[in-house]
Formats: structure tokens, sequence, C-alpha cells
């Protein structure tokens, strides 16, 4: 059992395998990850479905028999090789977002075709759940160490952006607000409610600007103009936060991996 589990943990577990790239394994899995994303677009494709239904509903069972086992398989072997042992420790070195997002994977739609076989009546709205499968693709970041990086720089940096959604959503509201009381009473269609000015506030705060909805008074238009200027600082003010993180630990990495350098070289001379 014991060299079952470090056999497992090598091949599923990426800090554990002690080659570099991917374990055979891990390759089969990123294999699996892109195959579902192409069944995902041939499910949406009437005629393949007409054609080969059982087809695909084999092929996605399987997808979804292989992601079960995987997750089934993280948990009971995970940190093997540094001699881990309990549910808890395991779940905490095979990465508790990680996991989650492995029974993202296959969880939900497993429930649902677990139903649909007892004979419920799905309904399309609970059906359109499937769409989750594409979650899958985020499965890919986790295998890749520049996406490892870039989940941990979002990680570190949840608290300012969330931040500077509460204030972007703030000031998307206040803008449908003025824009109410300065078009409200010439375009009552667009501008009659917040509610309405709301979709126009979206648009131009976010430099989008469709045009199917547009201020015709001077005063509005000075509104639109200056929340037009506004919102190109809030397009901006997130990317700074993530690009200032990236660059941080970037550079981190970078004297972390010069010292590795550097430190073989003195104990030589010593």
């Amino acid at each position: 059992m014991h060299r079952l589990r470090l056999w497992l943990d090598r091949q599923l577990i990426e800090e554990s395998w002690p080659y570099r790239g991917f374990s055979p394994l891990n390759w089969f899995i990123l294999a699996v990850i892109l195959f579902s994303a192409v069944l995902f677009a041939a499910e949406t494709e009437p005629l393949a479905v007409a054609r080969y239904p059982l087809v695909l509903q084999a092929a996605n069972l399987a997808i979804l028999t292989v992601f079960a086992l995987e997750f089934a398989l993280r948990l009971f072997s995970a940190g093997e090789t540094r001699g881990l042992k309990g549910l808890s420790a395991r779940t905490a070195y095979a990465g508790r977002f990680w996991l989650l997002l492995d029974f993202l994977a296959f969880g939900p739609e497993l429930i649902l075709l677990a139903l649909l076989y007892a004979g419920a009546d799905i309904p399309l709205t609970l059906a359109g759940l499937r769409a989750i499968r594409l979650l899958r693709l985020v499965k890919l970041i986790h295998y890749m160490p520049g996406g490892r990086l870039m989940s941990e720089v979002l990680t570190d940096v949840a608290p300012q952006l969330l931040a500077t959604l509460i204030a972007a959503l703030g000031l998307i509201y206040l803008a449908a607000v003025l824009i109410y009381y300065a078009e409200g009473g010439v375009s009552p269609e667009h501008f009659g409610s917040v509610g309405r000015s709301l979709w126009w506030s979206v648009i131009t705060l976010t430099t989008v600007g469709y045009g199917d909805v547009y201020p015709v008074t001077v005063l509005g238009r000075i509104v639109a103009g200056v929340l037009a200027i506004i919102g190109v600082g809030i397009i901006a003010l997130p990317t700074g936060i993530i690009a200032g993180a990236f660059m941080e630990r970037l550079q981190a990495e970078r004297v972390r991996q010069a010292g590795r350098r550097i430190r073989p070289r003195a104990d030589h001379e010593n």
C-alpha cells in the first residue's frame, strides 16, 4: 500500500515529481482536460448530438470517471513522499483550493447525471450547470509554473482588488444617479430611473461605450465626459495593482535564484 501511495503521489502531485516537467499520469490528465473542452464544443452542435448521441455520452462519462478517480487518488496519496498522514494533512498538502476545483470539474455534473438516470425531470436552467465543466480548463493553471505564480499573486492582492471593486461599484451607482438627474426628464426610456441608467453607467465607466444609449443635454454630456475620464482610472487601477504585485514576486524569485547560484560557489571556495 505504501509503494502504491508513493507512486501515485509522485505521479499526481506536481511538487512530489522528482524530475523536470510533468509525470506521465499528469500528461494524461492534461490531455483529458483538453479533450473535455473539445467535447463540450461538440455537444453544442445539434448535428453531432443527433448523429452520435451515445458516443458523446460515453465520452463524457469516461471523462467524469477520470476526474473522479484523480480526485480520490490525490486525497489517497498526497504527501506520501513527505510522510504526511491523515486526511487534513493530505488535503492541505494537495491544496484546498485546487482540490475544490478538482471536485467542481466532475462533482456537479456527476450529480446531475445521477438525477437524470434516476428519472428526475431536470429543468433547462439546471441542465445548464454542465457549463461548469469549463472550470476544467482552469486546472491547466495548476500544471504551469507561471499559472501557479499568477494564482498566488491574485491571492496576495485579493483584499486590494476587493476594495477596488467596491469603489468601482459605488462609482457606477453614483454615475447612474447623476445621469438620471441630468437626463431623466429628456430621455425617460433610457434614463427614466436609476435602474435604467445603470446600463449606460457601466458601459461608460468601463470605457466600452456601445453608443446605444447616450446623453443629449449639455449637462448630461458634461457628466458623461467627466465619468468617461474617471472610467480610464477605474480600469487602470486593478491592472496596476496586479502588475506591481507580479513585479515584486518576480524580483523576489530572481533574488532567490541568484542566491542559489552564489551559495554553491562560496561553499566551494571555503
